[in-house]
């Protein structure tokens, strides 16, 4: 996989969660985002690992029943911003 796949895997998970929300996770979403996390260390994207798993730990004490739905929302946010950073970072280059 390379960085690109692992952008656009995560653009459209975070638009996908953004349009949801997290009253109802899907086991499926949670599992994609800790394959892409492990994708990520291997390829040496620290910070995108650390704050993939952070939405994912978030998400995991949501589904077993902590009602702070707002840290999953704060951890999304954060994780989106790294993603359009990513994609500025590539226009740059491409110049």
């Amino acid at each position: 996989m390379t960085a690109e796949e692992i952008k656009t895997e995560l653009e459209n998970i975070i638009s996908g969660l953004s349009a949801t929300g997290f009253d109802s996770i899907e086991s499926r979403i949670m599992e994609k985002l800790n394959v892409l996390a492990a994708v990520a260390g291997e390829m040496n994207m620290k910070e995108g690992k650390r704050l993939i798993q952070n939405l994912v730990n978030a998400m995991k004490s949501v589904v077993e029943g902590n009602p702070k739905k707002e840290s999953c929302n704060v951890r999304l946010m954060a994780l989106d911003f790294y993603v359009k950073k990513l994609s500025n970072v590539e226009n740059l280059e491409d110049d």
